[in-house]
């Protein structure tokens, strides 16, 4: 008697899929210059993937402008430290970049806060002082007593320049005043004179630079009004004003955070104390 002959099972359509996906060869991590800044890495990771900013957005459930933000490395667009880092990571773990490295150096170069080791030494003119409860009246009463004198100074002006139109006729009314002189130009450089971090600051805390320096790269910031300058050695950069030295931006081997840029004068005009850190 003939006996049937057995036929496998077909697989089921999941357990097909499941195979495929783990026969699929692994992509090779993508090739990156250890030059590049941490946004580079990132746009030029995807760029090798082949994949755009909306598809990566769509497979790890991130915000296109969030991830344009990493790669431009525009800290100012992202949600915070901590959404900010999370997306980094996910971002590096779906192009094949190794995360804590990619973390490491985006922070870095984008001044994410941190806790460092080294407890900063603060430029004491960058310490908040307290106001005591009086100021706001006494500030008020000094704005009353400038308006008032003011006013009282703009009315003799004018009696007088009545008096002085009516003795020297209508001829001195077009008398044209002197120039005043204009203000002399400053122009600040930071040159590193070794490797260094540095970072410079807008009066409103804007950061405009916050990256390494290579021995003999300057830097030429604003020098506006309320620009301060932070550094983890001091000694790695050296100051010029208009072309000439103002010493070191700190002491050799410590760091310096908030030392303002107007203060920096050249050595011949400022005093012989070393700059403060």
């Amino acid at each position: 008697m003939l006996q049937p002959v057995p036929t496998d099972p077909q697989p089921a359509g999941d357990q097909v899929d499941a195979r495929a996906q783990r026969q699929t060869p692994k992509a090779p991590p993508p090739q990156l210059d250890d030059a590049w800044r941490a946004g580079r890495k990132l746009s030029e990771a995807r760029r090798q993937r082949g994949w755009t900013i909306d598809e990566v957005a769509d497979r790890i459930r991130v915000r296109k402008e969030f991830l344009e933000a990493l790669e431009e490395m525009n800290v100012k667009l992202l949600p915070g430290k901590a959404y900010a880092l999370a997306f980094l990571r996910s971002y590096a773990r779906e192009l094949g970049i190794e995360e804590k490295a990619i973390v490491d150096q985006f922070q870095d170069e984008c001044a994410l806060t941190r806790e460092d080791v080294t407890k900063p030494i603060r430029n004491p003119s960058s310490k908040p002082r307290q106001r005591p409860p009086w100021a706001a009246a006494a500030a008020l009463v000094l704005i009353a007593a400038v308006f008032v004198g003011w006013r009282a100074l703009d009315s003799q002006l004018k009696s007088d320049n009545e008096q002085v139109v009516a003795s020297t006729g209508p001829a001195s009314v077009g008398a044209t005043p002197a120039s005043t002189a204009a203000a002399p130009s400053r122009t600040v450089e930071i040159k590193a004179v070794t490797d260094g971090w540095l970072e410079a600051r807008g009066p409103d805390g804007t950061v405009f630079l916050s990256r390494t320096l290579r021995a003999g790269d300057v830097y030429r910031p604003d020098p506006s009004p309320g620009w301060t300058l932070h550094a983890r050695d001091g000694g790695a950069f050296e100051l010029y004003v208009n072309g000439m030295s103002a010493g070191l931006l700190g002491t050799a081997g410590m760091p310096v955070l908030g030392r303002s840029i107007d203060e920096i004068q050249p050595l011949t005009q400022a005093s012989a104390a070393p700059p403060r850190s």
